[in-house]
């Protein structure tokens, strides 16, 4: 605190109004009504979103020292600690008017220039942060002074701060709104909206300072009270810390959200976004905002060097060597500072962009010129990337003119689904067509931007739109090594205010410091005023890259890879962090098998994917198949860029979209590499893999790809979703994405009886063509249900006045569960099909199943097909068609154009009787089996020994097979019908007119003795397509089973892999830390899935005891190769014995361990 007596100064007249017209701007605070901050609301987190492993806490800390697993990159085996500290600053200097009165308590603050340039003052300093040491603490010791976080915006009964791809972690009664109230409970509170993430990972928290006394003691006779009449507790009475003393602090608010991006231009940065509001009852009148980086380039110690680039406002340091701890590359590590505070009542342009005063709280009231509000037009079309043709009429508050309204075409006041809302979605931020659309809400198609403070905001508009800010940027860098710790209240530590307020607001930027050492970093914007009510923000972001170290060493500090993600960095900023996402995370199935892994995942990527990076379109390309032994996934990045950095992993299976989008990207290179979208095979969500072995541990990831955004900015790469594998300081796995599986194939339990599938015998089937049930996943079974599958058909042709005429394809089929009622299980048609299963003929206009190659359907319940169409349209089976009973010499010809329409089971039945069928049609054209019309050569109402039967339909009337007609073709122009001379046709059964011929008979090669005998049946066949009248019914037999006879028998086949044990083996876990032990691990094949198994020496010393309880398919478990007193065992011969818990058996055997 300093005193400061009164000095006479001569003031203009025009200083005095511009500075009382520049203050008063303040107003209530209209967010949230927090509680005080409280130490037992403290939760962690990690940010796993990229290859940025990060730890923070909800304090607005990142990272933490001495703790080795807080700070990683790249996330990998290969990566390293990069920094053991990130704390926010928010300082100020407070103003105190001096009574004069030693002997009274000076509180009233001063908060305008007029007022303390012609008031006598004190002045207290604060430095506002949250950090592991050097903090402001009470008088005892116990209790830091500074920010502490709020309850209400995280689960309090989960130890994590809230995240959003996890929802457990989010406040279960929803979120802080205004005052007192809640908002949308089970969805995000997104920085855009509603359940709006436009991050592959996003982090969310809000601390205040309520709990700094500093300047609130007894023995202060200079003390603030930003919120007169407030204090800690009253809003929740069950406060951890400093119950009932008054609220402290500067009585600031922070909002920190957390962003990462897999994109792959954009994974090896984090950002990091502060929204401080000056939630007191007064004007701030000089704050700075700031950040602290401690780094740790590597983790090894302090020989660290580090530049300032003042025209990228980009910091960045390396190691003196480039090799880490564990002799481990460590890269570079920048820090680019982003958005800085505005001022936004100064009349002036502090960011160059040709407006002046722009800012983010004001309320749209007048739509107004393209050019009215633009102080200067060059420096607005510059600064914007626009010409003047771009400009137009816009609101008032929308300065930049970026706000773009919808088209409400039918003028109802509602957008449809067919109508463009653009950014007059409303307050929640959710648009119509998105997937948690529900209703239209407040300022939704109300065609003017809306903004509600605590409620939320359109896009490109206030709060959502960085560049509507008079930003005064980066005025403060400084880079030096680590202060010391000694007793001294002036070194440049947080505890010292005065101290700290000095560094970061004095306006001098240092570029290096060629100084190996501990470097700390310090950035920060100063100074500026914080109005009551009011909201500025400051962001970052933490960069990563390997360059050389040449360059890094010269005089220009090249950093090339580095800078071309700093480009990146700016386009994500500049889109106001609403860069390119992934499509929707799919959700991963993995089934053991024997000696293979069957994956299956659902279809909400390829179906329900909207990216609002690129007109809210479906941009799913494809889907990629990761597998790794180790828990980093390394051994799959094998891709490596321009500079021989592991950047991609190599998928073990690929498929995309049937849509000409394919080959490798010519844009958003990565350091020179591009990206692989795949050869247009067609989409499938179902993949086996058999190059696995037994007892190895798989870690297996899916993920969804779009087609990136090639005209956007540089060129944006394809993104795709990140894998997250999270471990533990022990590199246990705590959690895995619902993308990614861990699977360990085994073989088959002894004894053990998988369940099967029985299919239902359809004797009324018309389709020729197979369909094959087969178990994948036998964790989604649901034994004892029955399914049904059904067709569908495209009409290709038909015959005139025949209901049973017809050429068709097969073009959809469809699978109910009907157990207990009909559900629809699974489907394809034209609309949703898998890789090429269906097929477009354009020449026809119709559908068709494949008949190229066997259809695989998508797993459902467990549960795939497997179908052989046969054939796309009908064909004739000569193999099927044949004698019955009996035989003769007969020849039957199908006709080529008209059969097909026609392709049923035909038998031809003969008789005693002479006229057991006369031809009923005697007009009509009659085609012979080319299609050429007979013309005259007919003879009508043939009388036959035989008649020809319809097997698939029959007569309503007579409840028979139907009858098919004839008519002979006069082959000797006699016009008598002579059985062994002419050919009879056969066709539809259509009254008096010929309508189409099916096939055509002649006994031209037969003789009375080898003519066909009464009861003789000739069979006439076709392959067709799968009917819409045909079903297949198939069902789940119970749930797997135990035979106990072969359980005894198998138990023979009990193994000790490997035998022996030789120093280690492939189905030991890697470990990238070389401060832990190797783990060891023997494996048990074969056995019961409940068995015990003892572990002797040679002599009959138990060593240790198993006690198995597996999956009933799962023959396998792995040992420690410990004792029961957890001690590593000796080299040397060991016994086994293991016993089934079921049926008694025994199995004995022994092993050797050679270390």
């Amino acid at each position: 605190m300093i005193k400061s007596s009164r000095i006479i100064r001569i003031l203009c007249i025009s200083m005095l109004i511009k500075g009382l017209a520049l203050f008063g701007q303040g107003k209530p605070y209209a967010g949230p009504e927090d509680p005080a901050g409280d130490i037992a609301a403290e939760r962690e987190g990690y940010m796993t979103g990229n290859r940025v492993y990060l730890y923070f806490r909800n304090t607005t800390e990142l990272s933490d020292w001495p703790k080795a697993s807080v700070s990683k990159w790249p996330n990998s085996p290969e990566g390293v600690k990069m920094t053991d500290g990130v704390g926010l600053l928010v300082g100020a200097k407070v103003f105190i008017e001096d009574d004069g009165n030693a002997a009274t308590v000076d509180t009233i603050p001063l908060t305008t220039p007029v007022d303390i340039l012609t008031t006598d003052h004190h002045i207290l300093y604060y430095l506002q942060t949250s950090y592991r040491e050097e903090m402001d603490v009470d008088p005892t010791g116990t209790v830091e002074w500074g920010f502490y976080p709020i309850f209400g915006y995280f689960n309090e009964a989960d130890e994590y701060a809230a995240v959003s791809n996890k929802p457990y972690s989010w406040p279960p009664v929803g979120w802080p709104a205004t005052g007192s109230t809640t908002k949308w409970p089970g969805e995000w509170d997104g920085r855009f909206g509603r359940g709006v993430i436009y991050a592959d990972m996003e982090a969310y928290f809000a601390v205040n300072d309520a709990q700094d006394q500093e300047n609130l003691g007894p023995e202060d006779y200079v003390k603030y009270y930003p919120r007169p009449g407030h204090f800690v507790g009253e809003l929740r009475p069950n406060v951890t810390i400093q119950l009932g003393s008054p609220w402290g602090g500067l009585g600031t608010r922070v909002e920190t959200r957390g962003f990462q991006w897999n994109n792959p231009q954009a994974r090896d940065a984090i950002f990091w976004e502060y929204s401080v509001a000056n939630i007191s009852d007064y004007d701030l009148t000089e704050v700075a905002f700031g950040y602290w980086v401690d780094n740790a380039i590597g983790g090894d110690g302090d020989d660290d060097l580090g530049y300032f680039d003042d025209e990228s406002d980009m910091a960045y340091s390396w190691d003196i060597n480039g090799i880490g701890l564990g002799g481990l590359p460590t890269g570079v590590m920048g820090f680019a500072y982003l958005e800085s505070p505005g001022l936004a009542y100064d009349y002036q342009d502090n960011d160059g962009d040709g407006l002046i005063d722009e800012k983010r709280d004001n309320e749209a009231l007048a739509f107004i010129g393209p050019t009215d509000g633009i102080n200067d037009l060059d420096a607005f079309l510059e600064f914007y990337d626009l010409t003047e043709e771009d400009l137009q009429s816009h609101w008032d508050a929308d300065e930049d003119q970026d706000w773009e309204d919808g088209e409400d075409l039918n003028g109802d006041g509602i957008y449809q689904l067919s109508e463009y809302a653009g950014d007059d979605v409303g307050l929640d931020g959710v648009a119509p067509g998105e997937l948690n659309y529900v209703l239209p809400d407040e300022g939704e198609c109300n065609h003017m931007p809306d903004y509600l403070e605590g409620v939320g905001c359109e896009p490109n508009f206030n709060e959502t739109d960085v560049s509507e800010s008079d930003m005064i940027g980066l005025t403060a860098f400084r880079m030096y090594p680590i202060p010391s710790h000694a007793p001294s209240n002036t070194t440049q530590w947080f505890k010292n205010d005065q101290a700290m307020w000095e560094v970061i607001s004095v306006d001098s930027l240092e570029e290096y410091l060629d100084i190996v050492s501990n470097l700390v970093e310090v950035f920060a914007s100063a100074s500026f005023p914080l109005y009551q009510g009011r909201v500025e923000r400051i962001s970052m972001s933490e960069l990563h890259s390997y360059d050389p170290l040449a360059g890094l060493e010269s005089d220009e500090h090249s950093a090339p890879a580095l800078y071309e993600l700093k480009r990146i960095v700016q386009v994500i900023y500049e889109k106001d962090y609403r860069f390119a996402q992934p499509p929707k995370m799919p959700t991963l199935t993995a089934t053991a098998g024997d000696g293979e892994v069957i994956l299956t995942w659902d279809d909400i990527a390829d179906t329900r994917t909207r990216d609002p990076f690129v007109g809210n379109v479906n941009d799913f390309e494809g889907y990629k198949v990761y597998r790794a032994t180790d828990r980093y996934m390394s051994d799959a990045e094998v891709i490596t860029d321009g500079y021989g950095t592991p950047t991609f992993m190599l998928p073990i299976f690929q498929c995309d979209l049937i849509d000409d989008i394919s080959g490798f990207t010519d844009f958003g290179l990565v350091n020179g590499i591009a990206y692989n979208l795949g050869y247009d095979t067609g989409i499938t969500h179902v993949f086996r893999d058999n190059t696995v072995q037994n007892g190895r541990t798989y870690y297996y990831a899916v993920v969804a790809y779009d087609y990136g955004a090639p005209d956007i900015g540089p060129g944006i790469s394809p993104s795709e979703n990140n894998v997250v594998i999270q471990l533990d300081e022990a590199e246990n796995v705590e959690s895995i994405g619902k993308n990614v599986a861990i699977v360990i194939p085994h073989q088959p339990a002894a004894g053990y009886i998988p369940p099967e599938i029985s299919t239902e015998e359809n004797p009324n089937l018309i389709g020729t063509g197979t369909v094959q049930p087969e178990i994948l996943a036998r964790g989604s079974l649901k034994p004892g249900h029955e399914y049904m599958m059904t067709f569908g058909i495209d009409t290709l042709g038909q015959v005139s006045g025949y209901d049973n005429g017809i050429l068709y394809a097969t073009n959809k089929f469809s699978v109910y569960d009907v157990s207990d009622s009909t559900i629809l299980v699974y489907q394809e048609d034209s609309t949703k099909f898998i890789g090429n299963h269906l097929l477009f003929r354009d020449t026809l206009d119709y559908w068709t199943l494949n008949v190229e190659e066997e259809i695989s359907s998508d797993v459902f319940d467990g549960i795939q097909v497997i179908i052989d169409p046969a054939v796309e349209t009908a064909d004739y089976n000569y193999s099927e068609s044949g004698w019955l009973v009996g035989n003769g010499i007969m020849r039957i010809t199908p006709s080529i154009s008209e059969g097909p329409k026609m392709p049923w089971k035909y038998q031809i039945v003969f008789t005693d009787n002479d006229s057991a069928y006369v031809g009923i049609a005697s007009t009509g054209t009659v085609r012979d089996e080319n299609g050429s019309s007979i013309g005259s050569d007919k003879i009508a109402n043939p009388a036959i020994n035989f008649y020809v039967q319809n097997m698939f339909f029959v007569d309503s009337i007579s409840g028979q097979y139907e009858l098919m007609d004839v008519i002979a073709q006069d082959m000797n122009n006699n016009d008598t019908f002579d059985l062994f001379e002419d050919r009879i046709f056969v066709g539809a059964p259509a009254g008096n007119r010929w309508r189409a011929t099916a096939f055509i008979i002649d006994f031209q090669l037969a003789t009375d003795a080898t003519y066909p005998l009464s009861g003789d049946v000739y069979q006439v066949d076709w392959d067709r397509p799968f009917f819409e009248s045909d079903t297949i019914r198939f069902t789940v037999s119970s749930d797997d089973s135990l035979d106990t006879g072969d359980l005894s028998s198998d138990m023979k086949n009990i193994k000790v892999v490997p035998n022996p044990y030789v120093m280690t083996n492939l189905m030991e876990p890697a470990l990238s830390n070389p401060f832990l032990n190797q783990r060891r691990r023997l494996l048990f094949t074969h056995i019961p899935a409940t068995c015990t198994i003892k572990i002797f020496t040679i002599s009959g010393v138990l060593v240790d005891k198993i006690i198995v309880e597996n999956e009933p398919d799962n023959g396998i478990v792995h040992w420690d190769m410990l004792t029961r007193e957890g001690l590593e065992i000796a080299a040397g011969m060991y016994l086994y014995h293991v016993e089934s818990e079921v049926t008694g058996d025994e199995k004995l055997g022994k092993f050797a361990v050679i270390k």
